[in-house]
């Protein structure tokens, strides 16, 4: 079954060819997106400034870091057009930042963010006393905000199954709230390790919380000056996980990643021990192994590290795995409907991902990948989203070759993916 997605051919396609199928090699992942964008709103919410080390290059981050310094926090007037583009984070965190800085905003996107919902973190905001509008359609940004003091209550709830930026985005302002802010979370609290994150960050700026069941409380504080060092992307590094499980050998180094780690999707390490991948943790980063072919896990759950779904139904299907995956309700919300941009694309392959309920089913038993001999490249579809050109890129190591749509999208995480790929033997043709 075909899934209407957006989709649009930028005449900037690469076709990817592996030259070997064993992979070796030392990578320097770039800094964690999650910790970077973060610490730059702490650091707007600060008093006194501090030093960032290793912020992440990726786009987003980017954007926002350029966004608080030249137009929201040096802004003469306070009153300006801030677009951040296709960055998402940067949205939400923007949100909640710009509704207790003093101005006139507008807030606005690329064609996708204004399809993106924010109402349930708009209306935990106005809860709060903001003062936010929808200038377009109800529901989504373009948003006008009026930044002021939220003196309206400092007790609020807000479902914590949709997602957990919303929630990050009104913890990093409660210390600057005139009564700081008492969050209770409702329904099942998806991506925790990212609010365990955000409150973890906080507290190395002196912000101290209670976490009783549901409910968060910080009373009202200041940030203080601290120098914050952003580890590497754990997230990027589920990509030389597949290609540790997809190929015949692998000897991988990845330089900088910490055993205790804040990042929820530090997950995958062991997660892959399931896929034949050993991770040893050294004093400088990970190690990473390929020690069998067994696949030994049928059911996994992303509820708490949905960004790495994708990488892993594309690890299933390389290794014609069935597999039942449950926690990917988020995802429909992302860059683009992922589940349904995994549809199309394992499809083509005919590798196929059936709904029932809240679960959903890879089933491989029709599947082409290691059985056809086309010559011809096998066109992968981006629909704008980083994580499907990095998810699939590994596939190449199971298909004769791949042709990935707008390769420069990976830049909103990893802007030397296709670098880093060449460095181990993964060739652009």
């Amino acid at each position: 079954m075909i899934y209407e997605l957006s989709t649009i051919n930028y005449n900037m396609n690469i076709q990817i060819k592996a030259s070997t199928k064993n992979i070796n090699g030392e990578i320097i992942l770039p800094g964690s997106k999650s910790e970077s964008n973060r610490a730059l709103i702490m650091r707007a919410l600060c008093k006194q400034p501090f030093e960032i080390k290793n912020l992440s290059v990726a786009d987003d981050t980017v954007t926002l870091d350029h966004l608080l310094s030249t137009q929201i926090l040096s802004s003469s007037h306070n009153k300006a057009t801030i677009d951040v583009g296709p960055a998402g984070t940067a949205m939400r965190f923007l949100t909640a930042f710009l509704a207790v800085t003093p101005g006139e905003w507008l807030l606005t996107g690329t064609a996708r963010m204004l399809e993106r919902p924010i109402k349930l973190l708009v209306d935990a905001l106005q809860e709060l006393g903001a003062d936010i509008e929808f200038a377009g359609n109800e529901g989504f940004p373009p948003l006008k905000i009026r930044g002021k003091d939220l003196k309206l209550t400092n007790e609020i709830a807000i479902d914590g199954s949709v997602s957990s930026q919303y929630i990050s985005a009104l913890l990093m302002i409660a210390p600057t709230l005139p009564q700081g802010l008492i969050l209770n979370l409702t329904g099942v609290v998806a991506s925790r390790p990212y609010i365990e994150m955000t409150l973890a960050m906080m507290a190395e700026l002196g912000i101290e919380h209670t976490w009783s069941e549901n409910t968060i409380i910080i009373e009202k504080q200041d940030y203080t000056s601290n120098d914050l060092f952003i580890e590497p992307d754990w997230s990027g590094s589920s990509y030389w996980y597949s290609l540790a499980a997809l190929s015949d050998k692998a000897d991988i180094k990845l330089t900088g990643l910490k055993t205790n780690s804040l990042q929820g999707d530090s997950v995958i390490s062991g997660m892959m021990e399931n896929f034949g991948v050993k991770t040893d943790f050294l004093k400088d980063g990970i190690r990473l192994s390929k020690v069998s072919s067994t696949v030994t896990i049928n059911f996994i759950d992303f509820e708490h590290c949905p960004d790495i779904a994708q990488t892993l139904a594309v690890i299933c299907a390389g290794l014609n795995h069935n597999c039942t995956f449950t926690g990917l309700e988020s995802l429909k919300i992302k860059e683009t409907d992922r589940v349904a941009a995994l549809q199309n694309e394992l499809g083509k392959f005919g590798v196929t991902i059936k709904q029932d309920g809240l679960n959903y089913q890879l089933d491989c038993s029709g599947s082409t990948i290691g059985k056809s001999d086309d010559a011809e490249p096998v066109f992968i579809n981006t629909y704008h989203d980083h994580r499907m050109a990095m998810a699939f890129a590994p596939l190449t190591l199971k298909v004769d070759q791949l042709e990935i749509e707008d390769p420069k999208v990976t830049g909103k995480s990893y802007p030397h993916f296709w670098d880093d790929l060449d460095k181990v033997g993964i060739h652009q043709i």
